[in-house]
């Protein structure tokens, strides 16, 4: 890092001189700046000097120029070089700076560096230098400095931004929800959303297995949901815009699935069967494929259809006898997983006093 300093040294109210700028050099003379600093900016004197034959440097005389009279064809020539006037105007403009500020009582010592060299900070920018930090590529180093001088703050840090990320993955759903995305095609569609964003589905499960990872095509469905007991549950993706249930016209009060619907319990009653009949071979596979154990056996099934946000307090009670009929699968609506996900943020919430994240920032 490229820095130097400026000190300054009040000599009466508003009014501070500044060290010596030097701007020439050579063996025998020397050219110096003495800034003052005053609330209408900044003044100094010019200075050349030469060194004796004591070898010692003794300013020039006459050393004022506003004292000296000249002859109608004299003249005082002061020459700087390229580099003395840059850095007579580097110079200046870092104690015009500290003008701007206000002239401080006393002493004082500033640091003059390159603007990406330097983080000014105070209680009014910790978040613009936070998201500088992360924005400049240094979270690593950054988080590793915290988790080493301050595990405990890290471990609160680290929850907070989870809880963060998470909440905005609910609002999205919501936003989702009111959008034409696709089921299984592309970046955007709902099976590549889910995937990235499992933990709606609770804490027991791990990060899903993918049909096309594991490519064993025709008996899997959309994902396969290792659990943290090491069995596996199934998950059939179908889009938030099908219907679920109908109500039954020959049992008034009562609701049935709809097509849709039956087609996707249909579906998974194929692959559970699949399944069962090639639990070891699924299993190796997966093994051999992926590097990871899991068992098969007797995977419960979930369908993820249809959005119930209108429904009625009937055809909520409708859907849970419907489910309550099924062996080993639910149907469950994209309403339902914004539910979930609301309900772990609450039950993850940190404590009140580890809210406020200004007073977090370790700076």
């Amino acid at each position: 890092m490229s820095k130097k300093s400026v000190h300054t040294t009040t000599v009466r109210k508003g009014v501070a001189k500044s060290n010596t700028v030097k701007l020439v050099k050579t063996a025998n003379t020397a050219i110096h700046f003495e800034p003052i600093l005053h609330e209408g900016g900044v003044r100094g004197r010019l200075i050349k000097y030469k060194k004796t034959s004591a070898k010692t440097w003794d300013e020039l005389k006459p050393s004022n120029f506003n004292t000296h009279t000249l002859g109608s064809m004299e003249k005082v020539v002061v020459e700087l070089s390229t580099e003395a006037t840059t850095t007579l105007f580097n110079e200046l403009q870092s104690r015009e700076n500290i003008v701007d500020q206000g002239i401080p009582d006393g002493k004082a010592e500033y640091i003059v560096a390159r603007k990406s060299d330097v983080l000014v900070i105070n209680d009014g920018n910790k978040r613009a230098i936070l998201k500088q930090i992360l924005e400049e590529g240094l979270s690593d180093e950054y988080w590793n400095l915290i988790a080493e001088s301050q595990p405990e703050l890290a471990n609160r840090l680290a929850s907070g931004h989870i809880q963060h990320v998470r909440a905005k993955t609910v609002s999205e759903l919501k936003r989702r929800l009111t959008q034409g995305f696709p089921e299984t095609s592309g970046p955007s569609s709902w099976q590549s959303w889910i995937y990235e964003n499992h933990w709606l589905f609770g804490v027991n499960y791990q990060e899903p297995l993918e049909k096309q990872k594991i490519n064993l095509q025709g008996v899997m469905p959309d994902y396969l949901f290792p659990r943290i007991d090491g069995f596996v549950d199934l998950l059939e993706i179908k889009l938030p815009t099908h219907k679920v249930i109908a109500p039954d016209s020959s049992h008034p009060g009562s609701f049935r699935w709809t097509a849709e619907t039956t087609k996707a319990i249909g579906q998974v009653v194929f692959y559970l069967a699949e399944i069962e009949r090639q639990q070891l071979e699924i299993e190796a596979h997966i093994f051999n494929r992926l590097n990871r154990s899991v068992s098969m056996l007797k995977p419960r099934a979930f369908i993820l259809i249809g959005n119930s946000e209108d429904w009625s307090s009937q055809e909520r009670a409708g859907l849970r006898r419907l489910n309550h009929a099924l062996h080993g699968i639910e149907v469950m609506t994209y309403r339902e997983l914004i539910h979930r996900g609301e309900a772990f943020l609450m039950k993850s919430k940190p404590k009140a006093e580890h809210t406020n994240f200004d007073d977090e920032i370790p700076f």
